[in-house]
């Protein structure tokens, strides 16, 4: 394989696995609450989904900033936002940029466009939130890449609607994302490959809630509440054309830093194969004036 293939097929796979990440983006539709008895730490708060987190408005933006082996930094913004008696909907764009540090290289700059559709759990329901069809532009060292993604969870969607307590367990979740890319070398308007990854899941296990601490954060100090489990995240098999690329799906030991005052998380640690990432958010904005 030549450097420009190599380059190609490097850029392709941080793309694809940018894109497994995006449904980070529903941190938390928790609000600080009133205390509840132990015996209730962690359940389910009635009738509160993503669709009532306060940041859920149009305009609302978020900025992080992540360091270690993939250092990234993300904005993501909501637009559009509506809401509906079954659950709600908006345009999510996510501009972002991501590198493999070993490989010293220029990042990976990717813009995604979803048109997200969130549905209020029931009683005989499950709730979800699904993307279909959103647009992925990309662009690496040797070559850019446009095509279409998607994804789909059931769960809680991390904190919403949860009544988060030191000391509480809370369930996990799923999502599954899939990505089909059409590759042109820098400079031409030519395809000169496919890149597909139609069976990415990432599965969050049970979390534990520990004891709330103050610190040091982007934004200030903050009174947060350490939040650790095991996240698994896969690609599936990714095909290259017609070469089928297997690669070897992640553990990873994840510790949220949900803070009460601002209802969501404003450190994510991340611990795989001993090495430590953190991703901060810097910047958050609700309800802006976005234009």
């Amino acid at each position: 394989m030549n450097k420009t293939a190599q380059g190609v097929l490097l850029a392709g796979m941080a793309a694809v696995a940018a894109m497994v990440a995006a449904p980070a983006w529903s941190q938390d539709a928790s609000q600080p609450q009133a205390a509840v008895p132990a015996s209730e730490a962690g359940a389910d708060v009635p009738g509160r989904t993503l669709c009532d987190a306060p940041w859920f408005r149009s305009g609302s933006r978020v900025q992080m900033e992540g360091d270690g082996a993939m250092p990234m930094s993300i904005t993501m913004t909501l637009r559009d936002a509506t809401q509906r008696t079954s659950g709600c909907r908006a345009q999510l764009e996510v501009r972002s940029k991501s590198a493999m540090s070993a490989l010293m290289g220029p990042p990976v700059v990717m813009d995604q466009e979803h048109a997200v559709n969130v549905a209020r759990r029931t009683s005989t329901a499950q709730g979800s939130i699904e993307s279909e069809h959103a647009v992925i532009n990309a662009r690496g060292r040797y070559a850019r890449m446009f095509g279409e993604a998607a994804f789909k969870g059931s769960g809680v969607f991390n904190y919403a609607g949860m009544a988060i307590r030191e000391g509480a367990t809370l369930d996990g979740e799923t999502f599954e994302s899939s990505v089909s890319l059409k590759i042109y070398p820098l400079g031409s308007d030519e395809a000169v490959g496919t890149l597909r990854a139609q069976h990415a899941s990432i599965i969050v296990g049970a979390r534990h809630v520990g004891r709330r601490q103050t610190i040091e954060t982007p934004m200030g100090r903050k009174e947060c509440m350490p939040i650790t489990y095991e996240k698994r995240t896969s690609l599936g098999p990714v095909l290259l054309g017609d070469d089928v690329v297997q690669v070897e799906p992640t553990l990873m030991e994840v510790t949220d830093w949900y803070c009460p005052a601002e209802a969501f998380v404003l450190r994510t640690e991340v611990r795989q194969k001993g090495k430590l990432q953190r991703v901060d958010v810097t910047s958050l904005e609700r309800d802006s004036e976005v234009p």
